[in-house]
């Protein structure tokens, strides 16, 4: 190609390009309605050099019509647990920062970014790892299944009902109970 020869440029705008050895296997049979929709919104900000740096911040997936953090939370947890997309930067809560968890398609080369503490490195294609429908949909209830957290009923404070007219401290003889239900003056 000459050196002063335009590049081609689809008259259409850009494009995303999903393979159909992705689009036929068992992990992508597997995944929700929701999770291939996140999937599509993550590779719309994909350009040719920043696999390794997407980011799924909420608050910039709104305006293509995510209203549920908890549904996205969840579709972005199969598309990890599928193997369509891995964590490249760990952020948010977990790691006690500000910053948000980067992503890079396994699908996709990765590149290198120094800055945010990523290296390079090849396709790996996890979503393949999945022989069967069966293995894809045991492995996404896994990722569904919430957290062992103890019950709520054990961790909280046990709060006690304060009587106002027993005696907490003190001598009893200090506060008298008047009789039939009755204020003391």
């Amino acid at each position: 190609m000459a050196a002063n020869a335009k590049r081609y440029r689809d008259p259409n705008g850009a494009h995303i390009r999903i393979y159909h050895n992705l689009l036929n296997s068992p992990a992508w049979w597997a995944l929700s309605a929701s999770a291939k929709n996140l999937f599509i919104d993550l590779r719309v900000q994909l350009n040719a050099s920043n696999n390794g740096k997407i980011a799924a911040v909420f608050s910039d997936l709104k305006h293509r019509g995510w209203r549920s953090k908890t549904t996205m939370h969840k579709a972005l947890r199969e598309l990890d647990a599928l193997g369509f997309i891995a964590k490249t930067r760990q952020g948010g809560i977990a790691s006690m920062s500000r910053i948000c968890s980067l992503y890079r398609f396994t699908d996709l080369d990765c590149n290198e970014f120094p800055a945010h503490g990523i290296a390079a490195r090849r396709a790996t294609y996890d979503y393949r790892a999945f022989a069967s429908l069966q293995d894809a949909v045991s492995a996404k209830r896994k990722a569904d299944k919430p957290r062992e957290r103890a019950s709520r009923r054990e961790n909280k404070a046990k709060v006690r009902k304060l009587d106002l007219l027993a005696p907490e401290t003190g001598p009893k003889s200090a506060i008298q109970r008047p009789e039939n239900g009755q204020h003391a003056v």
